[in-house]
């Protein structure tokens, strides 16, 4: 009965398609009204080869309530298809989400690094496809204001854009959207890929999936390897899926240290059926999940991979791995180390050795890590599979890791990963636990504001929430219905609030932030106060930071004591960024102490030269002549010299920025650093060189941008204060002046 009222559909669809074809050659409109739209963008061939399949994708929607545009065309730039969207955008229903389905226009971001996470390259320095990123941010969010530069030589459908100055300066989407791209190099006709994704898409919308089932894996060299994180993690999971814990086998939690070879595991975990939602924290490149590292976990009881290798053969080929990577002074300086760090006799690298094992090394390194031809082969059950990695999600290579888990044989329908590197610090599960409240997952992506941030494969896929009282579906129906269509009706969400659910608390939060209610500060700190819930208490501070500004340091010095290690670390990295004088002994508190958190302690530890070295010195000094210490007076003398040779370092990088004569490139480098390290005992000094009028006018522009990374400095009313005065200067050249103005927009809330 199903399928027969499925082909009635279908052919409906197809009539309907000719005649609106026939009219606008581009556009099948919604079936029927709806609340929200969802618009398929595809290019004229796949959906000539895939139509079947995609007007099945459009009916299993709009099935669930949700109305489809498939918009078909042969876009030839950018620009065309963005004002088409904005034209579908400015009509009524609201138009939730996108996908881009085939070979749409790739668009490649300069002028913008201030809205990744972490990439910093040099524009001017490296080749321009090393130093742009690939983001759809220029599709989904029609605010932001952009100037073309020219197409890619080596490939014509990728295009160069830098943001304009006067553009808004941080991101916004209008709708959450998606790519649906199969790998040009996974050995089958792309558009048999397509096909055959589409048809398992439509399958899993079909089935009653409750969000019940979820694993997370940590790879080497993640978080600085502190199991305080990873410990700490499964906590805060816990919160946002609670009935994922009511069962053994409902959540796992893998870490590399359980395997010299985990990959071999996470094989059959990635493989066993029913599974909804895989996380993988690691490094990564677009056609490499890192998983164990240059020198594997120790296998003591040989369960690993069949055939594996004891520690110390394992340990012996990674050591030659890396002797074989080296050259020059580098290779000199590893083999000292590894001969005195393991007690290496001197022949251990001797030619004749390297030579009869390196095909039995080079297959021991094949084993460490996951790669594109390993993907091809599995078949993955995950329904969403989330990698917080650097590059996974690099949709513009020819391969790239989230492209293969959707686009090979398996359940997987949708992937989230970034094109380019990505923070670690950063909050990668906010906001998670809309999906165990049955919120589609476009829904949260739209929240994570992150120009490298995408979603690969099917945006609109929900699960069901398992523990909420009454129908499921249309618990989720209202929740989407809401994210769609009441974005700043605080009354709506005034009611969220008032619920227990953790989940609940926390898109309350963050949606007051589009219409912040009177209050909405206090709030924030009240809840990062008082709230039982680890995730609620993130948000509240990720709020702070990214919406408000107000109460910044109350709310560190919260953050610093805060039981989750995930705030800590946040408190301890932003507390640089701030440079208030009461965040000194807590960090120094930390540095000193906190040795079971190590990425705390990393970020203590570069975040306190930040700040004035006398005030340091003193509160080391109190702080180990207080403690329980074995040799305070050593540790205190230890610790008191470390930073004093950061403050002689920063010193000598602003003597380089202040010397006129000193190398051009020399100069913008100590420049270029102050965007990861606010030195707030610097500025009046910068100042100044800003508004040498006699200076170089490149090191003033690279200046100017780089105090558009203060936002959260003591001293920012001051740096924008100078910015302005120089802007008004009838002296000031146009370059100038249009990184002034796009600097002084940065440092706005």
């Amino acid at each position: 009965m199903k399928k027969k009222k499925i082909k009635t559909i279908l052919l409906g669809y197809l009539l309907a398609t000719f005649f609106s074809l026939a009219a606008t050659e581009r556009l099948i409109p919604e079936n029927g009204k709806f609340d929200s739209r969802f618009l398929v963008v595809i290019d004229s061939k796949s959906f000539e080869e895939a139509s079947e399949e995609v007007m099945a994708y459009k009916a299993v929607l709009e099935e669930e309530g949700l109305g489809v545009v498939v918009m078909i065309g042969n876009w030839d730039n950018p620009e065309k298809l963005r004002e088409e969207i904005r034209k579908i955008y400015n009509r009524k229903p609201v138009l939730e989400g996108a996908v881009f389905v085939g070979d749409i226009p790739v668009v490649r971001v300069r002028n913008f690094q201030h809205a990744t996470t972490a990439f910093k390259m040099n524009e001017k320095e490296f080749p321009i496809e090393e130093s742009s990123v690939t983001s759809d941010r220029f599709y989904d969010d029609l605010d932001l204001q952009f100037r073309f530069l020219h197409v890619d030589e080596k490939n014509p459908r990728h295009f160069y854009y830098a943001l304009l100055e006067r553009s808004p300066q941080v991101i916004e989407s209008d709708f959450y959207s998606a790519r649906m791209l199969p790998p040009s190099d996974m050995g089958e006709d792309v558009y048999k890929l397509l096909k055959q994704y589409l048809r398992k898409v439509v399958e899993a919308h079909r089935e009653v999936n409750y969000s019940d089932k979820i694993r997370y894996f940590n790879g080497h060299g993640y978080n600085s390897d502190c199991l305080t994180a990873w410990h700490n993690q499964q906590y805060a999971i816990r919160e946002l899926f609670p009935a994922a814990f009511r069962t053994a086998d409902g959540n796992a939690f893998y870490n590399f240290r359980q395997d010299p070879f985990m990959k071999y595991k996470l094989y059959e975990r990635l493989q066993s059926p029913d599974t909804d939602i895989f996380v993988f924290h690691e490094h990564g490149a677009f056609d490499t999940q890192y998983i164990n590292g240059a020198y594997p976990a120790a296998n003591i009881l040989g369960m690993g991979r069949e055939g594996s290798k004891g520690p110390l053969e394992i340990l012996s080929a990674s050591l030659r791995n890396s002797y074989r990577r080296y050259s020059g002074e580098r290779r000199e300086t590893f083999v000292k180390r590894a001969i005195s760090e393991y007690a290496l006799l001197p022949d251990f690298f001797a030619p004749e050795r390297l030579d009869s094992t390196r095909v039995c090394d080079s297959l021991l390194a094949a084993d460490v890590n996951i790669v594109l031809s390993d993907i091809r082969k599995l078949h993955p059950q995950p329904r969403i599979t989330i990698f917080d990695a650097c590059y996974n999600g690099s949709f513009h290579q020819s391969g790239y890791v989230a492209g293969y888990h959707i686009f090979t044989d398996g359940k997987t329908v949708v992937t989230q990963g970034n094109t380019v590197n990505v923070l670690q610090d950063k909050w990668s599960m906010e906001l998670f636990g809309m999906l165990a409240e049955g919120a589609r997952i476009g829904f949260w992506q739209r929240e994570l504001q992150w120009l490298e941030s995408h979603l690969i494969g099917d945006p609109t896929y929900r699960l069901l929430p398992a523990n909420v009282e009454g129908d499921p579906l249309v618990y989720a129906k209202r929740l989407n219905r809401d994210l769609a269509l009441n974005r700043q009706k605080n009354e709506v969400w005034n009611e969220y609030l008032k619920s227990d659910n953790p989940n609940l608390q926390s898109i309350a939060l963050k949606m007051f932030s589009y219409n912040p209610p009177k209050g909405y500060s206090e709030l924030l700190l009240r809840y990062l106060q008082e709230s039982p819930y680890y995730s609620v208490r993130m948000q509240a501070l990720q709020r702070i930071l990214y919406s408000t500004g107000n109460y910044l340091a109350e709310a560190l010095l919260l953050a610093l004591d805060d039981p989750y290690e995930l705030i800590r670390r946040n408190g301890a990295r932003f507390a640089g960024y701030c440079g208030d004088d009461r965040l000194i002994a807590t960090l120094v508190q930390n540095v000193l102490f906190a040795d079971e958190s190590q990425r705390v302690q990393y970020a203590a530890q570069g975040s306190l030269p930040m700040f004035n070295m006398e005030k340091i010195r003193d509160e080391i000094a109190r702080q180990t002549a207080a403690s329980n210490l074995t040799k305070p007076e050593e540790v205190a003398k230890t610790m008191t010299t470390y930073f004093e040779g950061q403050s002689i370092r920063y010193n000598r990088s602003l003597t380089v920025m202040q010397n006129k004569e000193a190398d051009m490139n020399d100069r913008i480098s100590a420049i270029r650093f102050l965007r990861n390290y606010n030195n707030h005992q610097q500025v009046p000094a910068l100042l100044t060189i800003l508004k040498d009028q006699t200076d170089d006018l490149e090191v003033r522009v690279v200046l100017a941008e780089a105090l558009g990374w203060f936002r959260w400095s003591f001293q920012k009313d001051t740096i924008a204060q100078a910015l302005k005065e120089v802007s008004k200067s009838k002296n000031t050249p146009k370059e100038l002046r249009e990184e002034i103005e796009q600097s002084l927009i940065r440092l706005q809330f």
